[in-house]
């Protein structure tokens, strides 16, 4: 009973977690648009109001996800992983600006097989999202990289900044819901909560997610896609594989 009633409320500190960065993220950007740092006229201003309105209907989607999730197996759909990754970046820009931060994009010319991938687009999203949120808050000067290319059949997201860095011994710990290094900065805010919710989403999905860090230099996650045979990277059937249960990616 314990046991159940600590995973509901970490399912709904997830969900707040997320939430309310999307809409953090969301107030930086209408500031920006009202201080007309994007321009004055709505040609200049419309990838901007599109990016809100992809906020608006990713955290309206993160609610019914998670008000729906307990009656019914979630399903998975195929969708352009280039297409996600131009989104996230066109959310995520605007913010990494106001931090005084460059965030650049870089994908390749073709790709062996595409860049279709089978997965929950919801998780996937909130995957990415997180790790380049993270990014941010982690990095006072420099950059942030997200990137997507092939490494020999697989289809690979790379997201790198110059941050501050996570020393070896730190490193197991990255995933733990609640967990935040001593070393952090008081400027950066959170519940612990983003790296973990990233952990699960791969999980999920039986998906690999690396981590490569130097201290002072910076950190680097890398997601796998596995190729499939019939042209499709990700997951092989209509439901996920593996238990949608955040707690169940952790290490025993």
């Amino acid at each position: 009973m314990q046991g159940e009633f600590f995973s509901k409320q970490l399912d709904l500190s997830a969900l707040l977690h997320e939430v309310s960065n999307d809409y953090r993220g969301a107030l930086i950007l209408l500031n920006q648009l009202i201080e007309g740092t994007y321009g004055q006229s709505l040609e200049e201003i419309r990838p901007f109001l599109l990016a809100l309105r992809d906020t608006h209907d990713r955290g309206i989607s993160l609610l019914e996800a998670n008000k729906v999730k307990e009656v019914r197996a979630i399903s998975v759909t195929q969708f352009d992983m280039l297409a996600l990754l131009q989104k996230t970046y066109d959310l995520f820009n605007p913010i990494a600006q106001c931090h005084s931060l460059k965030l650049h994009f870089s994908s390749q010319v073709t790709y062996k097989h595409g860049t279709q991938v089978r997965g929950e687009s919801i998780g996937i999203d909130r995957m990415l999202s997180n790790l380049v949120s993270n990014a941010i808050k982690y990095t006072s000067r420099g950059e942030i990289f997200l990137r997507l290319l092939n490494q020999g059949d697989d289809l690979i997201v790379e997201i790198e900044d110059t941050g501050c860095g996570i020393p070896t011994e730190q490193l197991s710990n990255i995933f733990i819901p609640f967990w935040r290094s001593p070393n952090s900065s008081h400027r950066v805010g959170g519940k612990g909560l983003g790296l973990y919710i990233a952990l699960s989403v791969a999980h999920t999905h039986e998906l690999d997610i690396k981590v490569d860090s130097i201290p002072e230099q910076g950190t680097k996650f890398t997601i796998i896609f596995p190729y499939k045979e019939n042209g499709i990277y990700g997951v092989d059937d209509s439901m996920l594989p593996k238990s949608h249960r955040r707690q169940d990616a952790l290490p025993i």
